[in-house]
């Protein structure tokens, strides 16, 4: 999870500190620690990790769109780089939807469409789908999740120690923040320009 993914993450706790406490109940999907965990940053006792393999931070191994859970049992539906693993991304978007509560906080983050090919084995068919935030934005709006706040980073800096220099990489991660209820949806909504490529 690189800097700026990071700062996603403390940024949604700053705006939304309830859903990020006691006594609110969450579920992370695509939850093994790989290379940091937004656990961290959540102080909630009923808190629940979903992966489709076992392994450091999870508590239920499951496929994100066949979680046992009833809908509307979460306050706060959270997911950090996952959706690029899933080939079932839209099966679990409406999963991860249902089981939210009708004013509960919906907030995740994924490799787009500039996305560097990684962790293939994190993925059910072994296989990476950078997704472009147009289609995942539209699947939202069809499963009427209403979009708050949405980004999107198309480089990062990285400093090269040796060199002493800093470059553009491409990264193409995408985050948004939404809601059921539409009257939570009203309101600042910082909307990151997109690539054509990513809206395609």
């Amino acid at each position: 999870m690189h800097y700026s993914n990071r700062l996603f993450w403390k940024y949604c706790r700053k705006l939304y500190p309830t859903y990020f406490n006691d006594p609110s109940r969450v579920i992370e999907f695509g939850s093994m620690n790989i290379n940091g965990s937004i656990r961290e940053f959540f102080k909630c006792s009923d808190y629940i990790g979903v992966d489709w393999i076992d392994g450091a931070d999870v508590d239920l191994v499951s496929l994100a769109h066949e979680v046992p859970f009833e809908p509307m049992t979460f306050d706060t539906v959270v997911s950090a780089s996952m959706l690029e693993h899933d080939p079932y991304w839209k099966k679990s978007l409406s999963k991860m939807t249902e089981v939210m509560k009708s004013n509960g906080l919906f907030a995740i983050s994924w490799g787009s469409i500039l996305n560097i090919p990684h962790c293939d084995s994190s993925a059910p068919d072994g296989k990476f789908h950078p997704l472009r935030a147009g289609l995942v934005l539209n699947h939202m709006e069809k499963i009427g999740i209403y979009v708050h706040e949405f980004y999107y980073e198309e480089t990062f800096l990285i400093k090269n120690n040796e060199e002493h220099r800093i470059r553009d990489i491409p990264t193409g991660t995408a985050a948004l923040i939404a809601f059921k209820d539409r009257s939570l949806a009203i309101g600042k909504r910082e909307i990151s320009p997109l690539i054509p490529e990513d809206m395609a």
